[in-house]
């Protein structure tokens, strides 16, 4: 395949390939999925900060304590804005070529289901394990993630057990 996992995107006259890798930011750094991906920590995240200023605010915290808190919640905003800075900026950058990345989330669902075995071989046990795990390592597991990936963005269904064939 040519331009396996790329878009292409136009910058002017000049046009460049656009990964789903594009969609990480500084703060993804190894991780398997970008932040965006993981809506209930950044929820908790936010739920923290709104429960450590009605702390401060209460005087539930003794005097020594404050300003130690008062840093972890300056710390912990820092990090509430940059990921939402790079959430808006995948949401940007998928809102670009919206048509060409659900195009390539379809062409991803289909290798996914093609790929996996069927739920009737594994309830037959006919499955090899050992078939699986290379299939998965041979790039399987990157197409789901970024199946996944671009499900998010686009507010569908990013569950890839849905894909697998009857």
């Amino acid at each position: 395949m040519a331009n396996q996992g790329f878009i292409i995107v136009k910058d002017g006259d000049k046009g460049r390939r656009a990964s789903f890798r594009d969609f990480y930011g500084s703060l993804d750094k190894g991780a398997a999925r970008p932040a965006f991906c993981y809506p209930k920590r950044k929820e908790e995240l936010v739920e923290e900060i709104k429960s450590m200023k009605r702390a401060i605010e209460n005087g539930h915290v003794a005097a020594d304590k404050v300003m130690d808190l008062k840093m972890d919640l300056r710390k912990r905003e820092g990090r509430l804005d940059k990921l939402n800075e790079e959430e808006s900026a995948a949401r940007k950058l998928f809102n670009e070529n919206k048509d060409k990345w659900l195009e390539r989330r379809t062409k991803l669902a289909e290798e996914i289901s093609e790929a996996t075995p069927t739920r009737g071989d594994k309830k037959k046990k006919v499955v090899n394990p050992h078939r699986v795990l290379m299939a998965e390592k041979s790039g399987l597991q990157e197409k789901k993630t970024e199946y996944i990936v671009i499900s998010r963005l686009a507010g569908e269904e990013s569950n890839v057990s849905f894909l697998v064939r009857d």
